[in-house]
């Protein structure tokens, strides 16, 4: 488990704190980052799904953090990686925390409801209410680029989804509400990547939610039937550590405006794994609009590495 190996949870000195107005980027390097993150966040959202079927949200919710919060404590534990069990800002690490059982909890009720790829297409709305934030909260400057890419996926989205009045499930409010929630948590992450370790991010936003939810755990806890379950909520928990470690190291690189955008190529990967293990059979609208998402992506991050080349010479 490199990947959360106490060194590369400080980053003292191979990380580069990129600064509000883009100053000090490596967007090649956040933005496959942040394309690994969001392909572990569909395997994290399978798991939660199939967990989901059988268990109750609120146990399913407490494997995930609990099993989190125990893979990252032990590589960082506190004789090896003491950094990771300090932080500067324990109001800001609290509130992300708090921020993410929240939406998780949405999530993972909506996942027992929708397909994935229902959940996931309301969830592409995110990056428009990031840039927003990321505009009003970090001072972020947003290109016209940008917000061409962000304007593309949602067309995408329309695509997919083809919306029509008085036919929406009432699941889809839920993870409206989760994903505009969820704004807070990428630009909270953006905030708190400049001073703290990865390795403190990890350990709280996992441990908070874990230590809130125990309590509650007796009241709904149903035994899983089998095997496969307890393989789901194990990896609801791993998936759901690694991803956030890469999702917290692309936001050192790069500014929360310029990945927004690459997060829909999680569409991708969760097309295949709904099909592969919950036998989803996309639709031809599907596909179409998966294709222009994942077009807006490519484009934003093609853009991106001509300007970085112009500036560099």
């Amino acid at each position: 488990m490199a990947f959360l190996s106490p060194s590369s949870s400080s980053a003292k000195t191979e990380t580069l704190i990129v600064s509000s107005d883009g100053r000090g980027a490596n967007k090649g390097r956040a933005a496959v980052m942040m394309l690994v993150a969001v392909t572990l966040f569909a395997c994290l959202d399978s798991c939660a799904k199939f967990a989901s079927r059988e268990l109750p949200a609120i146990e399913t919710v407490w494997f995930r953090f609990a099993i989190h919060f125990m893979l990252v404590a032990v590589v960082l534990n506190p004789w090896k990686a003491p950094e990771a069990w300090l932080t500067k800002q324990p109001r800001l690490q609290m509130m992300r925390a708090l921020i993410q059982i929240v939406c998780t909890g949405l999530n993972f009720v909506a996942l027992s409801q929708l397909q994935i790829a229902e959940t996931l297409s309301i969830q592409f709305t995110g990056p428009a209410f990031v840039t927003l934030l990321s505009i009003v909260w970090l001072g972020e400057k947003v290109g016209r680029y940008r917000w061409t890419a962000i304007g593309l996926s949602f067309i995408g989205v329309l695509v997919i989804t083809r919306p029509q009045p008085g036919a929406l499930d009432p699941a889809f409010g839920i993870v409206l509400l989760s994903v505009i929630i969820g704004a807070g948590y990428s630009i909270m992450t953006r905030r708190l990547a400049g001073t703290e370790s990865a390795g403190s991010m990890l350990l709280i936003m996992a441990a908070l939610p874990a230590l809130i939810l125990t309590p509650i755990l007796p009241f709904v806890f149903i035994w899983p039937s089998d095997a496969y379950t307890w393989l789901a909520l194990f990896g609801a928990g791993f998936f759901g550590a690694i991803s956030h470690y890469f999702y917290i190291q692309a936001h050192r690189f790069a500014p929360a405006s310029f990945l927004a955008p690459l997060q829909y190529f999680q569409f991708l990967a969760v097309l295949i794994l709904g099909y592969v293990f919950f036998g989803d059979i996309p639709t031809v609208w599907t596909f179409a609009g998966a294709l222009i998402l994942i077009g807006s992506g490519l484009y934003i991050w093609h853009r991106e590495r001509v300007i970085t080349r112009l500036n560099e010479t």
